[in-house]
């Protein structure tokens, strides 16, 4: 190993100083004797013992950020385990602390942080401020992957995390000082690693599928799985009440669910049950609808530039039975099969309904990416047509407009309909203040 010139030297010393003494009780005169040089010689390298600190706390965040940690890259690594994303980012954080000389500043920059302003702002921001971001940012992309409920507070559980990381620190470098630096590092793995998993588990979206044949999903609070054939008539009959005069005296939404499965939009992949002690209360259909893409040429005229057939796959009809309702399930359902809609490379997925219902889904009004739905007006923002985007896949669509078409099927004759009907127990139609053929 070469030797170290005298710069070096300061600056290890510095280092072994302020950590032992503290800054404000080590002079410069005491650095230049254990260096083993005249007090001025320090001037030829630093300005004054304020620069010297200065490289110090340059020096750790240069090192920590060396190899940028998993929780500050792109959403790629996510497609992992989240168990083992993280223990990724904690066992390069731990290997780089465990650095004698990273321990030491470690220890300063928490000791002095109580009465010197540099190293303070330098805590608030280089190690507390960035560090929470680059957690609030993972936690949001998460959210966007579906990985986590919706209704997750991003900034409590960046905040809740590094918190608790930050207080075992100071329990090792202040109150427990000097403990055995190799036990504490085994500890904090152990300590933040369990944190975290509690965190994460409060918020997680469960969407592990089983790997038998059926692709199901199992818990406490229902059992998804595939449509089979034998479940199309409970399906229908299940829709059918769940919709029966709440937009128009009787449904059709039924009838819509049976035709789509001989039609060629229909997406059988997607197409899920929900179970409660081996009752079906819920269930999901997606189909591909029609998008057609259009550039504005030079003139301002809308040239169709593509015909988006098969690309633009919209979610529904959604059921869940009536006494299920307002249980969860039916988010369970459209979460589940949104990440396998995700997983299967469809870049987005529109739906027409609530705002503030699908919204916590990550679904915004499509007028935002001049989406719009046949038939309505393109200048004026229809809250209840809306997309929720695949990032990945999306920026592959170059466009200025895009009008979306629900499959034909959806457009259903109503005499069909009675006719279809007749094969149902008798319901009473009802026109009802609400409904939309009114």
């Amino acid at each position: 190993m070469a030797e170290k010139n005298t710069k070096e030297k300061i600056f290890d010393v510095s280092i072994d100083l302020f950590s032992q003494k503290g800054y404000d009780g080590v002079s410069i005169r005491q650095i230049a004797k254990e260096v083993g040089i005249k007090e001025s010689s320090i001037y030829n390298h630093y300005n004054s013992k304020e620069s010297i600190l200065e490289s110090i706390l340059n020096y750790y965040i240069n090192e920590m950020l060396k190899e940028e940690a998993p929780v500050m890259q792109s959403g790629e690594k996510l497609d992992m385990d989240f168990e083992q994303f993280y223990k990724e980012g904690s066992d390069r954080f731990i290997s780089k602390l465990s650095e004698e000389k990273m321990m030491k500043i470690t220890r300063i920059f928490l000791v002095e942080s109580y009465h010197n302003e540099k190293i303070k702002n330098f805590v608030k921001e280089a190690i507390i401020g960035y560090a929470i971001k680059g957690w609030e940012d993972l936690f949001e992309l998460m959210k966007e992957k579906n990985f986590i409920r919706m209704d997750a507070d991003i900034k409590q559980l960046a905040e809740s995390f590094y918190y608790y990381g930050l207080f075992l620190l100071y329990e090792h470098f202040i109150i427990n000082y000097p403990e055995d630096d190799e036990t504490f590092l085994k500890d904090f793995e152990r300590r933040t690693t369990a944190h975290m998993k509690l965190l994460f588990n409060s918020v997680k979206i469960d969407l592990e599928e089983d790997d038998g044949e059926n692709n199901n999903e199992s818990s406490n609070e229902g059992h998804i799985r595939l449509e089979k054939e034998k479940d199309y008539s409970k399906v229908e009959n299940l829709v059918r009440d769940a919709f029966w005069n709440v937009y128009r005296p009787g449904a059709y939404e039924h009838y819509i669910v049976h035709k789509l499965r001989e039609d060629s939009s229909f997406i059988k992949e997607l197409a899920y049950v929900i179970e409660k002690d081996d009752e079906i209360i819920g269930h999901i259909n997606y189909s591909k609808g029609r998008l057609d893409l259009f550039k504005e040429n030079r003139y301002g005229v809308d040239i169709k530039v593509n015909e988006g057939s098969g690309k633009a796959t919209v979610l529904g009809p959604i059921a869940i039975d009536f006494k299920h309702q307002s249980h969860g399930y039916g988010s369970k359902i459209i979460r589940h099969t949104l990440n396998l809609a995700q997983k299967m490379n469809i870049p987005f997925v529109f739906v027409i309904g609530d705002e503030d219902y699908y919204h916590r889904f990550g679904f915004e009004s499509a007028s935002k990416y001049n989406f719009f739905l046949e038939g309505t007006d393109f200048d004026e923002e229809n809250p209840f047509f809306m997309i929720k985007i695949f990032e990945k896949t999306f920026n592959d669509f170059d466009y200025d407009k895009g009008i979306f078409k629900n499959p034909k099927v959806f457009d259903v004759d109503e005499k069909k309909v009675d006719e279809f009907d007749e094969g149902f127990e008798y319901k009473e139609k009802k026109v009802l203040e609400g409904q939309l053929d009114m």
